[in-house]
């Protein structure tokens, strides 16, 4: 095994580590049992050393300056030095771009383990562009039938639905929360039919789909008249740059900007706001039609548990919740409660899924590997709220270290619970008004 590949094993080993690390007992700090000022000595000593190395190639990009800028990226990140650290770690992808090409195999490894450093010092828009990046190049290696890109279109996909749901990073234009919808329309499109598994892959997509579209509708409903743009019909009234790159273009950041041309004509605002309107209702019918599909694969697939249908279900009845269409979300709440309704040996099943208030739309993408350092700025603490029969939160208690600690942490709380939308109690098929205690890390 040559140098770089050892340097690409060790890159790939110590995101995770740091990542582990930021959860558990810290790794260094099982392993050094030295003077910590010896460490330190030592990785700097290291680190003048790699910076010699690289300084005597004169700025030229070859394989030994990608495994350099590789290895300087890991020793500035054990030093803390971050910043730096991000910096190494994208003249390693420049320096692979131009020694391998546009696209190659090791920048997906390299990216993969960028993503991680980034997502620790919370670089949104580059992790973004970063996502889009593997996806490309993903595209360009294996063509879009091969499961390869479809993994990396689906870990896109589901970066650009946490992203939105935590409001991590919530870019508008082409790269707003619309595009995952897209993303798993195709994604679902390319499925075979004579592919193993077939209907629960399907199924999966669908239920992402519908999610997209229902966060989708979120956004375009929350954006300004003036800044909205459904169709290039309409892109008289705004000039957008993207954000992100494509993958000719490379992976260093750039800005993005709208210029908003106003709208002084009564006609034309009106025009513009019927327009976002239809945008609105057609991303929610979308929502419901993606959820009614994904039962039909669910229950076209052989292997499907009855907990899958339930699930499928629910879902398909939180999508009505959401889209206040509420006599078919109780047709379908009533739906699922009698499928586990059948045998005794049920109950406990439907106890699980509605004898409480849930997050609607729960569980439908898999977390990414990150997702347990998702930040959080409210302090340990118990809430309690009411959940009545339409969702709709009320009655917010929250109990911290101490009463001012409770009242400081209110409004954070409300907002995290805005981000949420919740599935009412069911009992005997209908939804009813409960109460639900959580811990705030749980929300």
């Amino acid at each position: 095994m040559n140098r770089l590949s050892n340097i690409r094993s060790s890159a790939g080993q110590f995101t995770s580590l740091l990542l582990a690390a930021l959860v558990c007992i810290p790794v260094q700090a099982q392993r050094d049992t030295g003077d910590a000022a010896t460490q330190i000595r030592r990785l700097r000593e290291q680190l003048s050393r790699y910076e010699q190395e690289l300084a005597a190639l004169d700025g030229s990009y070859s394989q030994s300056s990608t495994e350099l800028y590789l290895t300087l990226g890991g020793l500035y990140h054990d030093l803390g030095e971050v910043e730096e650290s991000i910096t190494a770690y994208r003249e390693a992808l420049q320096s692979l771009r131009i020694s391998e090409g546009l696209a190659s195999e090791s920048q997906l490894q390299v990216i993969n383990d960028f993503n991680g450093l980034l997502f620790e010092a919370q670089v949104w828009e580059e992790l973004d562009m970063n996502f889009h990046l593997a996806s490309d190049i993903a595209l360009r290696l294996y063509g879009a039938d091969d499961l390869r890109y479809q993994r990396a279109a689906n870990s896109l996909a589901s970066w650009k639905i946490r992203a939105y749901q935590t409001g991590l990073y919530r870019p508008r234009g082409n790269r707003s929360i619309e595009e995952a919808a897209i993303i798993y329309r195709r994604l679902a499109e390319q499925l075979s039919p004579e592919e193993e598994g077939y209907n629960r892959k399907l199924a999966n997509y669908l239920s992402a789909r519908g999610l997209a579209h229902f966060y989708s509708a979120s956004h375009v409903a929350q954006t300004p008249v003036e800044e909205f743009r459904a169709s290039p019909v309409h892109g008289a009234f705004q000039n957008c740059v993207p954000v992100v790159l494509s993958v000719d273009q490379g992976a260093t950041p750039s800005s993005g900007a709208c210029q908003v041309n106003p709208i002084g004509d009564p006609e034309i605002f009106a025009s513009q706001q019927r327009e976002k309107n239809n945008t609105v209702r057609r991303h929610l019918g979308n929502m419901r039609q993606s959820f009614l599909e994904a039962i039909e694969a669910t229950e076209a697939d052989p292997d499907a548990s009855l907990r899958q249908q339930a699930v499928a279900i629910l879902n398909y009845a939180d999508a009505n919740l959401l889209a206040q269409d509420y006599t078919r979300a109780r047709l379908q709440y009533r739906r699922a409660y009698e499928l586990l309704s059948t045998n005794p040996e049920l109950v406990s099943l439907r106890n699980e899924l509605m004898d409480k208030p849930v997050k609607a739309l729960s569980g439908i993408v898999g977390e990414l590997p990150f997702d347990s350092l998702l930040p959080s700025n409210v302090a340990l603490g118990t809430i309690s709220f009411e959940v009545n029969e339409m969702g709709d939160i009320e009655n917010i208690d929250i109990e911290g270290a101490t009463e001012a600690l409770s009242r400081e942490n209110m409004g954070a709380i409300a907002m995290m619970l805005q981000q949420s939308s919740y599935r009412p109690r069911i009992v005997d098929g209908q939804p009813v008004r409960s109460r639900i205690t959580l811990s705030t890390v749980d929300l």
